[in-house]
């Protein structure tokens, strides 16, 4: 059977799609470009602003006008976690729903399916995060790929959707990491783009010596990785020592992903944020650190 996925959304939901293409492809699935030539069309959506949910409605509105009589469409990821069975009422030609950490049951929803069951539904509490003994199929180019080193969030910032959506910040265990690190490195990838919703909490729900820092010391020690990149950190969790550590290694990019949201304190307070004086001190105390360093970040206007 020919599996076609549509990935929507952040590089996060990347990272899951290559899993569910990984986990489809070593059962024996052949994965195709095409959701024509396709027997299962998958996408997996992203719900977390109006303009991502519009384009899951959208892609999801072109597939269903397209299905075959014979074709399967599954459904998965932030917008069936969002909504439940309700897109089973908006779109009836939906045969699954799985919830964003469902994703993992992908190859028993599919043979499921194939005992003549639909609308299948597997929307539970996000608490399952995937590790280095899942296949990936890679889907970025050969020099780079993204490396999840943890899911969910617990800052609870009062506009995001995220913990509701990916659930409480859980983070894998940093041997894991590195093997999956390794792995990659093998497969010829030059750059790993470490991602999260919050790098820079990584390890605080483990034991003391699993933190982000201890984590970084491991990846510099693999042969042949070049860079490591860091991206989406938060100004509560980013300490002085990692600032040390980036600015002292040969093999971590001087660039950082660093979201600001607002300038104002009053606002930041509603979405509760910290004031903008810690992010301005930080900011000051990263650049006058890390000798060419790129910041990268997000603004909410209005």
């Amino acid at each position: 059977m020919k599996v076609n996925l549509i990935s929507l959304g952040c590089p996060k939901n990347l990272v899951d799609s290559e899993v569910i293409l990984g986990k489809l492809g070593e059962v024996g699935y052949a994965l195709t470009s095409s959701a024509e030539d396709a027997d299962i069309v998958i996408i997996n959506t992203c719900s977390f602003i109006d303009k991502a949910r519009r384009e899951s409605y959208q892609v999801i509105s072109r597939i269903v006008s397209q299905k075959k009589s014979s074709q399967k469409l599954i459904v998965c990821g932030c917008l069936p976690q969002l909504e439940g069975r309700k897109l089973f009422f908006k779109f009836p030609q939906i045969d699954v729903l799985l919830g964003s950490a469902d994703f993992y049951r992908i190859d028993k929803v599919i043979s499921e399916l194939g005992k003549g069951r639909s609308h299948l539904f597997s929307v539970n509490e996000p608490s399952f995060i995937y590790n280095s003994s899942f296949p990936r199929f890679l889907s970025t180019p050969p020099s780079y790929a993204y490396l999840k080193i943890a899911e969910g969030c617990s800052n609870r910032c009062s506009y995001c959707l995220i913990p509701r959506l990916r659930g409480k910040y859980r983070s894998r265990e940093p041997q894991d990491v590195v093997k999956e690190a390794r792995a990659l490195v093998d497969w010829g990838v030059k750059e790993l783009i470490l991602i999260a919703q919050d790098t820079t909490f990584y390890g605080w729900d483990l034991d003391k010596k699993s933190s982000l820092i201890y984590l970084l010391e491991q990846l510099e020690k693999i042969d042949k990785l070049e860079w490591i990149r860091l991206l989406y950190t938060h100004p509560s969790h980013f300490t002085s020592s990692l600032t040390r550590v980036m600015a002292n290694s040969e093999k971590i990019c001087p660039y950082i992903d660093l979201p600001l949201q607002h300038t104002h304190n009053e606002i930041l307070a509603k979405m509760k944020r910290p004031e903008f004086q810690v992010t301005e001190k930080l900011i000051d105390k990263l650049r006058n650190n890390i000798p060419g360093l790129t910041l990268r970040t997000t603004l909410m206007v209005g």
